[in-house]
């Protein structure tokens, strides 16, 4: 019994400086909403912006990087303010705020009484170096009425920006334009649809 205790206790420690040790975090970069975004279209509805979905490789704070079609690493020592599906919620939710064009947007838990979720799918969050260096953000929207449950609309959005080069504040700054690109378009397909 203390051998398997020695044991256990040894695998904890040696997890531990493992964790401890070469993933930390030396840079954090904040992607931020437009402050002043253009709409087409205004509402006096109240509209929910759920956490998006993603995949797991995606639902990280690591900056991703596709080397080739298949692959998918992250840039080293270098993070998101918080998980890129979170990034996104508080790009969208900033956007619909900025535009100054809806009466009142929300998170789950806000006690809003709600119209409209804006429901979402993160694809690609990514910098793709494989054809050209650009950043690229992609995701599914499914917009839902809350009272009947019925989805009114759904489109993908895919925003790709070129970036001059793959070294991290390119990268950082080319997702940034990137999600801001695909926030307001989503922001303003939204809008004209309600």
């Amino acid at each position: 019994m203390r051998r398997v205790r020695a044991v256990a206790s040894l695998a904890l420690v040696l997890a531990l400086i493992g964790c401890a040790g070469g993933d930390k975090v030396e840079a954090i970069y904040e992607l931020t909403a437009l402050p002043n975004p253009a709409v087409a279209s205004g509402t006096t509805a109240q509209i929910l912006v759920p956490e998006p979905r993603a995949l797991e490789a995606l639902s990280t704070a690591k900056i991703a990087v596709k080397p080739t079609a298949l692959t998918l690493a992250y840039y080293p020592k270098v993070a998101y303010q918080d998980a890129a599906p979170k990034v996104l919620q508080r790009i969208l939710l900033d956007t619909f705020e900025n535009s100054g064009r809806v009466h009142a947007v929300g998170l789950p838990g806000q006690s809003l009484l709600i119209n409209y979720q804006v429901v979402t799918e993160v694809r690609a969050f990514q910098v793709e170096t494989y054809q050209g260096n650009r950043a690229r953000v992609e995701v599914a929207v499914k917009l839902l009425n809350d009272s009947d449950g019925r989805v009114l609309r759904t489109r993908v959005f895919d925003a790709a920006v070129p970036i001059g080069s793959d070294d991290v504040e390119s990268a950082a700054e080319g997702m940034n334009a990137a999600a801001r690109q695909a926030a307001l378009e989503i922001v303003d397909w939204t809008l004209t649809a309600i």
